[in-house]
């Protein structure tokens, strides 16, 4: 799990990443972040003028991102462990 980009979502930072490893199963494109293919320089930029442009909807993948990032918080990740291992 990639700390750096949970941090930034934590913060309310609008997350713009390349979809490799596992941070697809961690961001949704234009849901609760930005992804970009890899080495996708052009890509990188127009997700962050997106951001620029449309902070409406930044704004709104900022609070999804900050919702999810909630769930990882220990308080719940330890009630979610309790019950699985019940």
């Amino acid at each position: 799990m990639p700390l750096s980009v949970l941090e930034a979502m934590a913060l309310g930072l609008p997350v713009v990443s390349t979809n490799v490893g596992g941070i697809p199963f961690l961001i949704q494109d234009n849901l609760d972040g930005y992804l970009v293919g890899k080495n996708d320089v052009s890509g990188m930029a127009n997700k962050i003028m997106q951001i620029l442009d449309n902070t409406k909807k930044a704004r709104s993948i900022i609070k999804k991102a900050r919702k999810k990032v909630e769930g990882f918080d220990w308080d719940q990740v330890r009630v979610e462990w309790a019950n699985l291992m019940k």
